[in-house]
């Protein structure tokens, strides 16, 4: 049996209270830098905190929550379409970010296994949803808790980082141009 789109609805939001106001363990643990999965490139885990904040944005208000909304407002867009687009836009990002593939990746890739669980829950319920205002109210919940996902990994990715790599000054790049490693009409714009 299919579970109910408010179930799921319900769900999704006792996470996202979860997650709200403490920082939750799957965020903690990733800014730790502990992937048991063995998520990362050559033993850091930099790449993976670059992930998280970009493809928690692109699974929320940067592309996915604009595009259903576009969608759902859309009347040449029934129902259905609808739900297929959410999946086409989001079911492979959010496994990619919470599967455990035993022996290879013995744990959620991510550490975020309720994005795997929430992403499998919403397309079961999907059934039970008869009216885009149905599909409206799910999705509500749900790129709110992924807006919540994404603010957290922002909050938490080394950001300082970026002192080591000042934009170059006009003369400094007047000397690249000098040096030949780009071309003078870049200073044209």
């Amino acid at each position: 049996m299919a579970k109910n789109w408010k179930e799921v609805k319900d769900a999704i939001e006792d996470d996202l209270d979860r997650i709200m106001w403490e920082e939750p363990v799957e965020v903690k643990m990733s800014r730790l830098g502990v992937f048991p999965s063995g998520a990362g490139t050559d033993g850091q885990y930099l790449s993976n905190l670059v992930f998280q904040v970009a493809d928690t944005q692109a699974m929320s208000w940067w592309t996915a929550h604009p595009a259903m909304q576009r969608a759902i407002a859309d009347p040449d867009f029934s129902v259905e379409h609808c739900k297929k687009l959410w999946i086409y836009v989001n079911a492979h990002m959010l496994h990619l970010m919470g599967d455990v593939s035993p022996p290879q990746c013995p744990a959620p890739w991510m550490n975020l296994p309720k994005l795997s669980q929430f992403c499998e829950d919403i397309i079961e319920c999907f059934d039970t949803i008869n009216t885009k205002e149905e599909l409206n109210d799910l999705m509500w919940s749900w790129f709110n808790y992924m807006h919540r996902l994404n603010r957290w990994f922002f909050l938490v990715f080394p950001w300082e980082l970026g002192e080591d790599y000042p934009r170059k000054t006009e003369a400094e790049t007047r000397a690249l141009i000098a040096k030949g490693e780009l071309p003078a009409s870049i200073l044209n714009n």
